[in-house]
Parts: structure tokens; C-alpha cells; sequence
């Protein structure tokens, strides 16, 4: 579960670098709810790029139809995206103190599983504080972002095999 707010994880690169000697590939296969609005989408995969750019780690993209089971990655991590991931309107804003949860990893007794979800809806409801006077384009950029975010704390998770959280940056709840 993440919160989306300031996200920067000082120890995210240092455990993530340390996965980066024995897995430089990662392949990231992307199964849509509903299809993508095309800016947050490329705004998301730029932001993990970013956050991961000091691992070493290769992020490879994919959409889970495009799977035809010849192509070889260090790790692998399936990411389901549910709700609307554009934001041509502005989003029911979250209630005073509400948690909203945003992005979930799967665990089976204990184990951490490549298999995550990013819940969109419940990004841009986390996105309310944007000014209704904001353009599909301010919308759609910070969508991208968060996203980002939300799914570099997810894949964290995964290549650390963790469910530990921290009190601040990209590692917190």
C-alpha cells in the first residue's frame, strides 16, 4: 500500500542496487482495466526510470497481450491496473483523514509475489487537491507521476521481497 505525498527513498536505491547484481532485467507486463490515456502512461514509465535509474536495473515494458513467451528477463512482475488511468475530469475528492489506498503487491503466506495492483481511481481521488481550474494536461502529467510513483513502491516491494514499510519516502505506506 502506498500514500501517494513526498516520495523519495534514499534506502530504495541502496536495497535496489544491491537486487541490480543479480537482476538487471526486469520485465514489466502491463494489463489494463480500461485502456490508458497515452500522456500519464509515458510520464509513468519515464518517472520509474528515473527512480531506478541509479539501480542499474533495465525496466522493460510490456502489455500482457503482447506476451509470446520468447523474450528473457532477470525478474519478472505483472502489473494490473484498475479504474480510468487518464484524467480528462477531476476526481471526487478524498474526505479529511480518509486513507486511500492506491497500489497493493500480492503476498501468499508470508511470500512476496510478483503480481501487482495499481488502483487509478483511488490515484486521482489522492490527486483532489489539484485546482478544478486545472488542465487535462497539469491532470494527465500529475497522474503520470504519481503513477510512477505508486508503481515504484510496488516493484520495490517485489524485487526486495518485502512488505516492510517506512515512516517517510518512497518506502512508506
Amino acid at each position: 500500500m502506498l500514500r501517494v505525498g513526498a516520495l523519495v527513498g534514499f534506502g530504495l536505491f541502496t536495497v535496489l542496487a544491491a537486487c541490480a547484481q543479480t537482476a538487471p532485467t526486469l520485465g514489466v507486463y502491463m494489463e489494463f482495466e480500461a485502456a490508458p490515456g497515452n500522456t500519464p502512461l509515458e510520464i509513468m514509465q519515464r518517472e520509474v526510470g528515473a527512480l531506478f535509474q541509479s539501480t542499474g536495473i533495465s525496466v522493460n515494458w510490456r502489455y500482457t497481450r503482447e506476451n509470446r513467451g520468447n523474450e528473457t528477463y532477470s525478474r519478472l512482475v505483472v502489473l494490473r491496473f484498475t479504474g480510468a488511468c487518464r484524467a480528462e475530469r477531476a476526481s471526487k475528492p478524498e474526505e479529511a483523514g480518509e486513507r486511500i489506498v492506491v497500489g497493493d503487491t500480492r503476498v501468499l503466506k508470508g511470500r512476496v509475489l510478483p503480481f501487482s495492483e495499481v488502483r487509478c481511481d483511488e490515484v486521482r481521488r489522492a490527486l483532489s487537491y489539484l485546482a478544478p481550474a486545472a488542465t487535462v494536461e497539469q491532470r494527465q502529467k500529475a497522474l503520470g507521476l504519481a503513477m510512477g510513483r505508486v508503481v515504484a513502491h510496488e516493484l520495490y516491494q517485489v524485487l526486495t521481497h518485502t512488505t516492510e514499510h517506512t515512516q517517510r519516502g518512497l518506502t512508506q505506506a
